[in-house]
């Protein structure tokens, strides 16, 4: 459309010049000729019509998924919602979603719903409702020494890696044998799909992009426990490694970045940044050389190996005979894709291998916790998509959870911030079941103030997804799409989707009031 508008303004053009160019007497045209008139109706109307075909598109989800791809109508679109913000809040009629109340500069997409005040901020259920303030069980678990505990993270590990075979062959044999000694978690997830979120997560117990008062590193740090940090990526990275305390003083601290001559790949750049797990290894062995075992350790492991475009020239070929080169990944090469993916996990599995031989060689295996687990998921073109983050579902979402204890009884769905309490219950000896049939675990795809998609995903592995730019709820038993405001009148299914929203807009005040009460606010 854009285009066909672009084309048709450019030819309006062309042809006024050319007309002009071939009257006898160009210095006497003037705007008061019939010609003249024609055209600058012409691009009058053309002007009309840019504003009315952008909002036809933001109106319509299969057009706007489209049209808010190309650039032209991005800026159009950016363009025009500026001039129609009337109220200054940021928002307006031509982007999506849109300003509800063009008038008035409380209610917007994105606002934060004050609970009880009479205002319906961001336009879902009313008024938001105070949220009760969540029991946290760590808090009641007083700090003391325990067993060494070695948390493994996993880039882009999905649920599967345990039982996936390539050639008759497990790819992941170490681990297989772990989750039989101890336990593997059948319904273990990531709250998003990204890696900064979902570390986040893990060790600061929250959703909300801010430190708790009481983290995984911080707990372990007060019960006498000596913090090693050993990571195949750039830490720095999303401001991860100072969020969740791997910056605290003490800290032992080994990342991509402080080894950055030994990456695999030529960028410096904080996201591309990588270790070969062989380099981890060696790092590994060298600190338990150094390390006081007679005081608990705490070592946190990251193995890069099945991130994109999963292989460096560093990785051993344990599966295949040839990695796919980087441009051949696409649609048509999915096998080999997948040949090369689990090739990686291969290697993260020998490196798991290589610790638990450096472990038991010192006598500390039997007194340590061990605990794999990834940072997400990865599609390899199963749901028509590449990588990670694009959607709500088992292959992007759902992690393995590996722990070698077995006295665990795991019956409910996990997220990452449930693990460092798990963690800490294995370490310390502590009663660790988790077995409530209706918990849910929060998901989503973009961030709490923006999303795009959020989520419930119960026991059975049911969900319940709502599409902010469709204003459109998912039930993934019934694999149905139905209107946000035609479910809010079903009686069997309204509940569902008004207890995700209400825990959106809870997360949201919760950490409004977070950054709102800091000293240096």
């Amino acid at each position: 459309m854009f285009a066909g508008i672009a084309f048709l303004t450019t030819a309006t053009l062309f042809f006024t010049i050319k007309l002009v160019k071939t009257k006898s007497q160009n210095l006497a045209f003037t705007f008061k000729t019939k010609q003249s008139t024609f055209y600058i109706k012409l691009v009058v109307l053309v002007l009309l019509l840019v504003p009315v075909i952008t909002y036809f598109v933001s109106e319509h989800a299969f057009l706007r998924y489209g049209a808010e791809k190309k650039t032209s109508y991005r800026l159009i679109s950016n363009g025009l919602d500026k001039l129609s913000d009337f109220d200054s809040d940021g928002v307006g009629s031509f982007s999506y979603p849109k300003d509800k109340a063009i008038f008035n500069a409380h209610i917007y997409p994105s606002a934060i719903d004050i609970p009880n005040n009479g205002i319906d901020e961001d336009g879902f259920l009313g008024d938001a409702i105070l949220p009760s303030n969540n029991k946290d069980h760590l808090t009641d678990i007083s700090p003391k020494k325990g067993k060494h505990i070695i948390l493994i993270v996993l880039e882009s590990a999905r649920s599967d890696l345990l039982e996936a075979q390539l050639d008759g062959q497990y790819v992941a044999p170490v681990m297989r044998k772990l989750a039989k000694e101890g336990v593997a978690a059948s319904n273990a997830y990531s709250h998003t799909g990204y890696t900064t979120t979902s570390l986040k997560a893990l060790f600061n117990r929250e959703l909300i992009d801010t430190k708790k008062p009481l983290g995984l590193i911080d707990f372990l740090q007060s019960s006498g426990y000596k913090i090693s940090i050993i990571s195949g990526q750039d830490e720095s990275f999303g401001d991860v490694a100072l969020k969740v305390g791997m910056k605290n003083v003490g800290v032992n601290y080994f990342d991509a970045r402080t080894a950055i001559n030994d990456r695999v790949f030529p960028s410096k750049e904080a996201a591309s940044l990588r270790l070969s797990e062989a380099r981890i290894v060696e790092e590994f062995q060298s600190a338990i050389n150094a390390l006081d075992f007679s005081q608990p350790q705490f070592l946190y492991l990251n193995f890069q190996a099945a991130h994109f475009p999963y292989s460096n020239a560093k990785m051993t070929k344990y599966l295949v005979n040839n990695f796919i080169p980087r441009s051949e990944i696409k649609q048509e090469n999915k096998d080999w894709v997948t040949a090369t993916y689990w090739n990686a996990i291969a290697s993260a599995d020998w490196a798991i291998g290589e610790i638990i031989k450096s472990l038991t060689m010192r006598d500390l295996f039997k007194n340590t916790i061990i605990v794999i687990l990834g940072d997400h998921g990865e599609a390899l073109f199963d749901d028509g998509f590449l990588g990670h983050g694009h959607a709500i579902n088992d292959i992007q979402t759902k992690i393995p959870l590996i722990v070698n204890d077995p006295t665990i009884v795991i019956d409910e769905p996990i997220g990452q911030i449930d693990v460092a309490e798990i963690i800490v219950r294995s370490a310390l000896g502590l009663t660790n079941h988790w077995a409530q049939k209706n918990k849910v675990v929060f998901q989503l795809v973009g961030s709490l103030s923006q999303p795009e998609l959020i989520a419930h995903v119960e026991h059975n592995g049911a969900r319940t997804i709502f599409n902010f730019h469709s204003e459109q709820v998912f039930f993934s038993e019934l694999s149905l799409w139905k209107p946000y405001k035609e479910v809010l009148l079903d009686p069997v299914n309204s509940k569902r989707v008004v207890e995700l929203i209400r825990h959106w807009e809870a997360l949201r005040w919760n950490e409004y009031n977070i950054n709102k009460n800091k000293p240096n606010n």
